[in-house]
């Protein structure tokens, strides 16, 4: 595919001379360049494809032999094929917002598609979003009809007999709490919203819906309490629990209790109801003792504990969802790190995913022929023609989530970036006839963060994956080599940020930095590394408790590494001069080529 299609956010959009703001002389006369001299200049996608994005949720209708598939992207917006994934087009460039959690078609009528923004998967690096949107014309426009505080919204369930009656699961703010969280319904097509479901506190919002179409007023809602904050992740608390609905929504009661469901607190639960079989429910639970899958014959009366093994409880706030065959209640997909797949009613689960990325989200089985499924993951999107056994990545869906991007000198320039879950990548800014998938080509693993041309030789690329894990690749041999910085003997560990600052400076070719709670400098390409400056970090201990981080799943990685430096710049104009930014509100200036460091954070108006 050539990345020909129009996303904004999700690509790199590169424009030479839009920085420039100096007067020209253009034979004896002064020409400015300012914001409206580039305003007709369209942003150019150059891709990549091929590696693609994180998708967080998809839905589709086959109709008449064809199957329209509407995709949402976690920072990438919503695409839509009209011909069961061969083609896509942008159908969402003109809103406010590119994060999606929900996508919903109306099944009465499939011109009416309900979308859900801000992503519900809850990592530490997830975007907002601002309510519900709709659209009447198969995705062509889109109206925000309300709930613009949600933040996050992870499904959404269309009445299959009557299209103006809406329910939203909306998780809500994952850093601070708010009002708007929870089970909402509309029933004159979103111009009037109503919470039907509130949560017991500020911090609990919806994590999954569930209905059967066979029995559209019974509902299955997730409460979850959780909170993130950039030093820990809490999932689990009070308001935590599993909720249903007899009347369509209108009254709840909770059946978290339920015989032989596992003691609270618990944390995400994954619920789903079969659609062949209304009285089969699945409920997937984080609990302090007990976690696993559960189900119920009888409408949540009654529960049997099913499949306990590692990744049915790994990360629960990553991968909380379930999707049950529409034709055989026994067949459930369980997206995770890799793809379960159960054929024995959730009693035991197998490896699916083959050869495919990892990190699924979401699952749409066609209901008319189940042996066609399309699933989502953190690499894109993937569709089998035999129930999940062998899988087809489709390579045109251009949602690759750039942590960071630069250039080179080159003619034409090189974009060096790295992506979320996806490596480092470079590609020509333009290539005869368009820059093609073809044209990328990965240099590093890991989750890609920053990535430079060597400026004192380059044949080699900086490259960096999470947690500071700093390499020097050859470019055209793609031989490589470590050069994290280690602590001294007998010092803790060094706290390197999961988005590691790296920075070459602009004086002294062939000179980078890199921040732990320490700013390190190396003149010899990485071989050896100068500590430069002491802690420049508030090295608030309060703050560095990783281990603990999760909650009632202890999930320990570098995402919640804190009181660590977070950005790094030396001056173009004196080397000597080093800015330093802290991820606990810090900032360091050394003027004197660091040899003193002050902290002049109180001299920022709303900072000190």
């Amino acid at each position: 595919m050539k990345a020909s299609a129009r996303n904004s956010w999700a690509v790199i959009g590169l424009f030479a001379g839009a920085m420039l703001c100096a007067p020209l002389q253009v034979t004896g006369q002064a020409i400015r360049f300012d914001a409206a001299t580039v305003s007709g200049l369209p942003a150019r996608n150059i891709g990549s494809a091929t590696m693609s994005g994180r998708i967080a949720a998809v839905d589709a209708v086959e109709e008449d032999g064809r199957i329209t598939l509407f995709v949402g992207a976690a920072s990438g917006g919503v695409w839509k094929s009209v011909n069961g994934g061969t083609t896509f087009k942008p159908v969402f460039d003109r809103e406010d917002v590119q994060s999606i959690g929900a996508v919903a078609i109306d099944p009465s009528n499939t011109k009416i598609v309900w979308v859900g923004s801000g992503e519900g998967w809850t990592r530490n690096s997830v975007s907002v979003g601002d309510g519900v949107y709709k659209s009447t014309d198969g995705g062509e426009n889109w109206t925000n009809v309300g709930l613009k505080d949600s933040e996050h919204i992870a499904k959404i369930l269309v009445n299959p007999g009557d299209g103006n009656n809406v329910l939203v699961c909306a998780l809500g703010h994952l850093w601070n709490d708010n009002d708007e969280r929870g089970v909402y319904q509309t029933n004159d097509g979103g111009k009037t919203w109503k919470r039907v479901l509130a949560g017991a506190n500020g911090s609990s919002g919806c994590a999954m819906i569930a209905r059967s179409k066979q029995e559209p007023k019974t509902i299955y809602a997730a409460m979850w309490d959780f909170r993130r904050q950039g030093w820990t992740f809490r999932s689990g608390g009070p308001g935590s629990g599993l909720f249903k609905s007899t009347d369509g929504g209108a009254n709840w009661s909770e059946v978290s209790n339920g015989k032989g469901l596992p003691a609270k607190p618990w944390g995400r639960v994954a619920v789903q109801v079969a659609p062949s079989k209304p009285q089969v429910v699945y409920a997937n639970i984080e609990a302090e003792k007990g976690r696993g899958l559960y189900r119920s014959d009888d409408g949540a009366a009654t529960w049997t504990k099913l499949d306990a093994s590692n990744y049915m409880v790994w990360r629960p706030f990553y991968f909380g969802n379930l999707i049950v065959d529409p034709k055989d209640e026994n067949k459930i997909f369980k997206p995770d790190l890799i793809l379960l797949l159960s054929n024995d009613g959730g009693k035991s689960f197998n490896v699916v995913s083959g050869g495919a990325h990892g990190d699924f989200h979401d699952v749409w089985i066609n209901p008319k022929n189940p042996n066609t499924v399309i699933a989502g993951d953190d690499g894109g999107l993937w569709r089998s023609e035999d129930g999940g056994n062998r899988w087809k990545h489709q390579m045109n869906l251009p949602v690759s989530q750039f942590y960071h991007v630069s250039t080179d000198n080159a003619d034409p320039y090189h974009v060096y970036g790295g992506l979320q879950d996806n490596s480092s990548w470079v590609a020509p800014s333009s290539f005869p006839g368009g820059v093609a998938n073809a044209n990328w080509e990965n240099v590093f693993g890991g989750d890609g963060f920053w990535t430079f041309e060597d400026t004192g030789d380059p044949d080699y690329i900086y490259a960096e994956a999470q947690g500071g894990e700093i390499g020097r690749v050859n470019r055209y041999t793609h031989e490589g080599r470590s050069l994290k910085p280690w602590p001294n003997y007998g010092e803790k560990k060094l706290r390197f940020n999961w988005n590691t600052p790296i920075h070459m400076s602009p004086n002294e070719k062939g000179t980078i930095y890199i921040g732990a709670q320490f700013l390190f400098r190396s003149r010899d390409h990485g071989q050896s590394w100068d500590r430069i400056s002491p802690d420049l970090t508030t090295n608030d201990p309060e703050k560095q408790k990783q281990e603990e981080s999760g909650g009632v799943t202890i999930d320990n990685s570098s995402a919640e590494m804190h009181t660590s430096i977070y950005s790094i710049s030396e001056s173009p104009k004196n080397g000597q001069i080093i800015w330093v930014g802290t991820d606990d509100g810090n900032v360091q200036i050394t003027r004197d080529g660091a040899k003193t460091w002050t902290n002049v954070v109180g001299n920022v108006p709303g900072l000190g």
